[in-house]
């Protein structure tokens, strides 16, 4: 029998180790699950139109923003420091289209170990913060253009919530190329 339940990541206050254990599982049951096995040719398909985000553009946006609410918000830097800047050579939004970055001529493999680094940077930067911490408003460092303040708790509830949503756009993305790489397929 399952037994569905949350079990705290070991090495963080039992409070925040359930948040990432919650971060783990929609990156493994979800994300993960979506895009193993994925048909390369699938990852730069922006739909039947060429109007949509392409799978690859969602695995770079998800990492990127990962990235923007761990460094931006809570730890209140200006810029990725240089250990994970190399992985986001691209910004989150292109500012023309009013969508994401288009991030196309990449490799699955290439976007799962994005993923998988920014993902470890986050779970090492959350080791050992105190519960006080956890619920300590800040103020990230472009606090007049954005007009917020985030606690870390409410940002890793966000980041669980942003991943979901693109997982259910990749899951759309896939099962409708599936179809058109088979009908293609089909016909020759």
């Amino acid at each position: 029998m399952r037994q569905l339940q949350i079990t705290p990541l070991n090495g963080y206050d039992p409070e925040v180790g359930r948040w990432m254990w919650a971060l783990q599982d929609v990156r493994r049951r979800y994300t993960l699950r979506l895009v193993n096995g994925l048909d390369e040719r699938l990852v730069d398909w922006e739909g039947p139109d060429g109007q949509e985000n392409a799978i690859g553009s969602l695995l770079y946006h998800i990492a990127l923003v990962e990235m923007g609410w761990l460094y931006g918000d809570v730890k209140q830097m200006t810029e990725l420091p240089s250990t994970v800047k190399p992985d986001f050579p691209f910004p989150s939004r292109d500012p023309d289209r009013n969508r994401l970055t288009r991030v196309l001529g990449v490799p699955l493999a290439e976007h799962i170990g994005r993923l998988d680094r920014s993902r470890e940077a986050f779970l090492r930067e959350f080791e050992g913060i105190r519960p006080d911490e956890w619920r300590r408003l800040r103020r990230p460092p472009d606090f007049e253009e954005v007009n917020y303040e985030v606690t870390p708790e409410w940002a890793v509830f966000h980041l669980v919530e942003h991943e979901a949503g693109h997982a259910f756009q990749i899951s759309s993305l896939k099962a409708r190329g599936t179809r058109m790489l088979a009908a293609q397929e089909g016909r020759d």
